[in-house]
This record gives structure tokens, C-alpha cells and sequence, in this order.
């Protein structure tokens, strides 16, 4: 690396950290991804892309490279089902348009891997650990990585961009507190097989629900079908025989999916307990190491808002951050607070939403949940409250647009 020119590490190779690198190096900015797994193939990650990311994907020229390399299909809707009766379906802002973007996570990151390789401008440390931060005088000048084998090394950077998504332990690093915000569930991500019925694979998302369960069902990029089973008393998810966990999921699956789960659902199949713990970082900086995302404030799966949120989260900070490194200047105190207090409205309501709905999707009684979806969901469809709702959803809170597109 060139030490005549800002250096900005990123830590955490995911969407928020690669869309960063993406914008700093077509800003002639050099930049260095640190990333603890070897590869990009992690399997359960949120997918959901919605209209506001969409804009800016096609901005930087994504869009098209997903669609023809297949990195994502268009999410026709979102049904949302209580006890097996339909009560939503949930399309795009503009008429006749789609929900949103299945995005597999894993063939676009490594798209993105693959084109940023191709400048000098780009480095990576995959399969490496950031393990703690060096301050001098003036800030964080390096952080230090493990790899694999437990040797350690320090980079030097001019600002370091934290993306790792939720708990990580480099928060209690620079002792950042957090405000904790409460959740209604926990998930158990299991990987099922291609279904043989067509009308059983989701054009886009579905949710099951009915008070004391849910589901929530989308196929990857092999075209299985990822499955979040949650419920109100978790223990059986965490549920370590085999066979036990098999009959509790079989006698709470839809009754449409009981074959799948039945002949497909085995001891070897995929699958990994999230525990969903959601708050806000109070501050999002420490000298010049900024967090964002899940690693500034961590969401709840409802919704599918945190890969939108922390690729906007990025879009913002490389507006503020880039004038700055590209001069080889100092980024001040006062950019991190801007990048923050421009974040952090939409962050607050989007939480809140998430707390709220959440509530009724599997926190509430179950006498609740069913007056909220079968008599006052179809009345704020009706008085258009709903589309509002869902325009908040898909569209963002705030504005949020790329300044310097190279």
C-alpha cells in the first residue's frame, strides 16, 4: 500500500463491508478487507433486498451483473399466512411491481471479491480475525489480525470501518455501550430440499404464523429452500435429540410443507439457532474506527431490513468519509457524529417497526395476533395505512443517495 494515500480498513466481508470497498476503491481510494471465514459461503444470511437498495444497486452498476449472472431473482411477493389462511400479500411501492430482490449473498459477494481483486487499490485477509486495535497519540493507527495457524499481524489505516455484523467482540474492544432493545423470538435456520410440488417453492417470501410459531420461507441459490422456524418456547429449538426436534417441527409445519419436512429433514441436514438480540451502539465511532450495520445496531430478522439498512449505512459513510481520503486528510471527530446522526432516524424507527410487528408475529397472545391479522390488518389495508406501512418498509425512511459515483 501506498503510505502517500489514505488507507481505510474494513473488517467484515459482507454487504456492508464489500459495498464500502466497492465505492472507496472506484474513488481511487485504497482499502483492505479483513474477513474471518476463508470464503463467502455462509448459509444462512438474510437475502431480502428491497426497493431503496435496488436504486442504489443499479447506481453502481450492480443490477445488471445480478441478473445475469444470476446472483438474485426477483421476489414476486411477500404471503404472509395465519393458521394456513391467507391475510397478506404483500407486493412492490409501484403498481404491478415486485416485492423486492432475493440477493444470494454468496455468489455476490464473491462477484464483488472478484472484480475489486482486480485493482492494485484492493487487498484482503481472508480467512483472518480482527483481534484488537493499537491507539497512539492521534487515533487507532493499526489493528491486529490472527489467521488460522494463530499468527498475528498489524495493519496500518488512516480509518477503520467495522461491518461484522452482530456481537462482535471488537464493540467491548473500545468499550462501547449499547442500548438494548427488546425481541419476541428466536430463530432455528434449517436447509431444506427442493420442494417436487412447484406451488410449494416461494416466489419471493413467505411467513406462516399462528400465534405460538412461525415460519419463514425462501429458496437460495441452489433453489433450496431456506427455512426460520421460531417459537415462543424455545427450548425445543435448542432441542439436542434429533428425533425429538424432528416431531415437535413436524407437528408444527404447515400442513402443505409435512412431506418436505418429513422425507427431507434429516440429522445431517443444515441448520443454525440465531439468537436475535437487537439494540444500538450510543455512539458508532471511537476515534477513527466507525462501526455500521448489524455492528452499529443490530435488527431483527422481521422485515428483512438489516442488509438494506447496512448498505445504506455505507452509502452515507463513503459520502461523508470519501472528500476526506481522497485529499489524504484527516477525517475529523465531526464527520463520524454526521454519519451517525444521519443514520440514526431511520435506524430508531425502523427498530421500533420491527419491535412492534414482531410483537404480533409471535410475542403476543395469541388472541391478539389474530384480531391484529384478520380484523385490523385488512382495515389499515383498507384506509391505506398499509401501503403506507409498506412504502416506509420498501422505500426507507430517510434519503439516501451516492454523492460520487465514479
Amino acid at each position: 500500500m501506498d503510505r502517500n494515500k489514505s488507507h481505510a480498513i474494513i473488517v467484515g466481508a459482507g454487504p456492508a463491508g464489500m459495498i464500502m470497498a466497492w465505492l472507496l476503491v472506484r474513488n481511487n481510494i485504497q482499502v483492505t478487507i479483513i474477513e474471518r471465514h476463508p470464503d463467502f459461503s455462509r448459509e444462512f444470511r438474510g437475502e431480502g433486498i428491497q426497493a431503496s437498495v435496488m436504486k442504489h444497486l443499479e447506481e453502481l452498476g450492480l443490477m445488471g451483473p445480478i441478473m445475469d449472472l444470476k446472483m438474485g431473482v426477483p421476489a414476486e411477493a411477500a404471503r404472509v399466512f395465519f393458521n394456513e389462511k391467507p391475510v397478506a400479500v404483500l407486493k412492490g411501492i409501484d403498481p404491478n411491481s415486485d416485492f423486492g430482490l432475493v440477493l444470494h449473498q454468496e455468489k455476490f459477494l464473491q462477484y464483488l471479491h472478484q472484480e475489486l481483486s482486480k485493482s492494485s487499490l484492493y487487498q484482503s485477509y481472508l480467512g483472518h480475525t480482527a483481534i484488537d486495535f493499537v491507539e497512539n497519540n492521534h487515533g487507532v493507527s493499526s489493528i491486529t489480525l490472527r489467521d488460522k495457524e494463530r499468527r498475528e499481524k498489524q495493519l496500518l489505516g488512516d480509518v477503520i470501518f467495522v461491518t461484522t455484523g452482530r456481537g462482535t467482540a471488537l464493540r467491548r474492544k473500545l468499550n462501547l455501550k449499547a442500548t438494548q432493545v427488546a425481541t419476541h423470538w428466536n430463530i432455528l435456520w434449517i436447509l431444506l430440499p427442493r420442494p417436487k410440488q412447484d406451488d410449494l417453492i416461494p416466489k419471493g417470501f413467505r411467513a406462516y404464523l399462528n400465534g405460538d410459531n412461525l415460519f419463514i420461507l425462501y429458496t437460495n441459490s441452489d433453489g433450496l429452500i431456506q427455512m426460520a422456524w421460531g417459537r415462543k418456547e424455545e427450548n425445543k429449538l435448542r432441542e439436542k435429540d434429533f428425533e425429538k426436534r424432528k416431531a415437535t417441527l413436524l407437528s408444527e409445519i404447515p400442513s402443505n410443507y409435512q412431506t418436505l419436512v418429513k422425507e427431507g429433514y434429516q440429522e445431517t441436514s443444515r441448520s443454525q439457532f440465531l439468537k436475535v438480540e437487537c439494540d444500538r451502539l450510543s455512539s458508532w465511532h471511537y476515534k477513527n474506527v466507525l462501526f455500521l450495520g448489524d455492528a452499529a445496531h443490530t435488527m431483527s430478522p422481521v422485515a428483512g431490513q438489516g442488509i438494506n439498512l447496512a448498505i445504506r449505512d455505507s452509502i452515507v459513510a463513503a459520502n461523508h468519509c470519501i472528500p476526506f481520503l481522497k485529499e489524504n486528510r484527516s477525517l475529523p471527530a465531526e464527520t463520524f457524529i454526521a454519519i451517525q446522526n444521519e443514520r440514526i432516524k431511520e435506524i430508531k424507527i425502523m427498530q421500533r417497526f420491527q419491535q412492534k410487528f414482531g410483537y404480533f408475529m409471535l410475542g403476543a397472545p395469541k388472541w391478539q395476533s389474530k384480531i391484529f391479522f384478520f380484523l385490523i390488518l385488512p382495515v389499515l389495508k383498507k384506509i391505506g395505512l398499509q401501503k403506507k406501512i409498506l412504502k416506509m418498509v420498501q422505500g426507507g425512511v430517510s434519503k439516501v443517495s451516492i454523492k460520487h459515483l465514479q
